[in-house]
């Protein structure tokens, strides 16, 4: 059996499991028990084990979904499931939170209690009208999937994948540079308009998803709905300042050196990739490996030299289905790491195409594999796992920096410096961009004007675009390209998510730093913090890896001086 001959098998869904009347009579044997506080563990416990039944069901369709794009089939059946399943689950589901939360004389215990807490408040913001409303909101999002998915580039006579074409932009030859981030840009300007119907059909159904449930803006619902209890919008907007002010100089500051390095008189938007700054010597991109199954290897070899346990979950995936790594037509572009909860398996989707930065990625998502491992064996119900959005990333993140140490086998003494000053560069690359998205999103769903239109969009990204990436020179270029850089996938697909990645790589930085004087004490922190799942504050899980909860400017201000200080070293 091929390895995608495996990943279709643990793909597989029955009829009968994409089918409500599967699910009905579980729900309502719960719905109709005569429920005391003695007996809400036993309940809890079946209800969970329903949940989690569900869970994987709508998880392997919308993976199945995104590895074939262009299969209308394989679309069809994800979106039943989405329009005739999920609203009955639902609102099964919400029947089954009123009547938890009406038990008397029910305290729950300390690993529950921050979920108990949440049901309350997803009580308080459930509203029917919301339910259909959400298949709506799905069925969007499914249509920038599939533009998205099938996107080709046509370049110097060939077709290619996003990705391909990506990895021409990493070239050291400007002219290749240049004629691949036209190419790409073409690409995106066939769909642009597509896109931009999509986002207006979006922000339209979001802002009345708040409306429904009384809230002022879809901010605010948001908030309320990703459990943003321990920061506020203007601590968002603070963020936003810090950056500008600590980041983006040292940013413009490395662009600046790289360029008079190379000779270039000006940076070009083909000479900025926030992922992989142009090498200041004018080598070209490390390839540490041609194909999927190379870097697996690459991969398999340096978990083993951090840590037999890791090694050993890697390897499971491997062989079992858990992993589609290859860049093919018809495939979404986008990476991400997937879970199926019953078996507490999850599942890592990547395009690769031989880079170094395939290999950061690969690190990034496997480290979300390693939180739904540990936090599957360490919490039996589906609800305690992983963690609040705002830790979710350090597992991911600060797996990127404890490999460093462990890629002597793949990548020479030259090599592997190049690779951890990229690491280094990405994080300082990624702030402004990060600060950029947020605020972005910010303006657009508690400030923008009610009647919302396609330029308003445009022209607000063109601003920030100018604010947080200034050493960019668009001169003599067409800023209309520019100005759809708001068309990301997170905009899309994950609204309001996108400063968590800030906050945990700044995390993942302190854990690092510490790592480097003990390298023992700081793994065997973060594994005990991935088993802590969805128990504990976020404040608590920070502490618990050995970092604080801080996105503060002073905090920026002193990572940024720490990292100026190595990426110096």
């Amino acid at each position: 059996m091929t390895q995608l001959e495996a990943v279709e098998r643990k793909l597989q869904v029955s009829d009968t499991q994409g089918r409500w009347e599967t699910y009905a009579p579980r729900f309502v044997a719960l719905q109709e028990q005569n429920l005391t506080a003695a007996a809400v563990p036993d309940w809890l416990a079946r209800w969970s084990a329903l949940s989690a039944e569900l869970n994987d069901v709508g998880s392997k369709l919308s993976v199945h979904a995104d590895l074939h794009t262009d299969d209308a089939a394989a679309q069809i059946r994800y979106q039943e499931f989405l329009a005739q399943v999920m609203p009955s689950a639902q609102r099964a589901g919400h029947a089954l939170i009123q009547k938890l939360l009406s038990v008397p004389d029910y305290t729950p215990p300390a690993d529950f209690a921050l979920n108990y807490r949440r049901f309350r408040d997803a009580a308080a913001l459930f509203r029917e009208a919301n339910v259909d409303l959400g298949v709506v909101h799905e069925a969007q999002k499914n249509r920038h999937s599939v533009l998205t998915g099938n996107q080709k580039v046509m370049l110097g006579g060939q077709e290619l994948t996003i990705p391909q074409a990506r990895q021409r932009l990493d070239s050291p030859e400007r002219r290749e540079r240049e004629e691949a981030w036209h190419a790409l840009a073409d690409s995106n300007l066939k769909v642009a308009v597509d896109l931009d119907a999509v986002m207006l059909d979006l922000i339209a159904t979001r802002r009345q998803l708040a409306r429904n449930a009384d809230e002022t803006n879809y901010r605010d619902f948001r908030w309320k709905e990703l459990d943003r209890v321990d920061y506020t919008p203007a601590d968002c907007r603070a963020f936003h300042e810090a950056v500008r002010d600590e980041v983006v100089p040292l940013t413009t500051e490395l662009m600046g050196a790289i360029a008079t390095q190379l000779g270039l008189d000006r940076i070009r938007p083909w000479d900025y990739n926030r992922n992989n700054l142009l090498d200041p010597q004018g080598r070209e991109s490390l390839k540490p490996f041609k194909t999927g199954v190379e870097l697996e290897e690459l991969a398999q070899r340096a978990f083993a030299g951090l840590d037999q346990d890791l090694a050993a979950r890697f390897q499971q995936m491997r062989e079992t289905g858990l992993l589609d790594l290859e860049s093919r037509p018809g495939k979404m572009t986008h990476a991400y790491c997937q879970y199926f909860p019953t078996t507490n398996e999850p599942f890592v989707l990547m395009n690769v195409v031989g880079t170094a930065e395939d290999v950061r990625v690969l690190f990034h998502e496997v480290g979300h594999a390693f939180h739904g491992f540990y936090s599957g064996d360490a919490q039996p119900l589906v609800w305690n796992r992983w963690s609040p959005i705002e830790f979710v990333e350090i597992p991911s993140m600060a797996m990127e920096f404890l490999t460093l140490d462990h890629l002597g086998h793949a990548l020479s003494g030259d090599e592997l410096a190049r690779y951890r000053e990229k690491l280094l560069q990405g994080v300082v690359g990624f702030l402004p961009w990060a600060a950029q998205m947020d605020a972005f999103q910010h303006w657009l769903y508690a400030e923008a004007p009610e009647k919302l239109t396609v330029a308003d969009l445009d022209h607000k990204w063109l601003e920030l675009d100018r604010t947080f990436h200034p050493f960019v020179e668009w001169e003599g270029l067409n800023e209309g390209i520019r100005a759809k850089g708001w068309q990301y996938y997170h905009i899309f697909q994950a609204p309001f998510y996108y400063i968590e990645y800030a906050m945990c790589y700044l995390a993942a930085v302190g854990i690092w730093r510490e790592a480097r004087s003990d390298a023992a004490s700081a793994l065997a922190r973060y594994k005990a913090s991935l088993r802590l799942g969805s128990t504990s504050p976020v404040p608590e899980l920070y502490r618990a890896t050995g970092v604080e909860f801080r996105f503060d400017r002073d905090y920026i201000r002193g990572l940024m001086a720490f990292l100026k200080e190595q990426l110096q070293a």
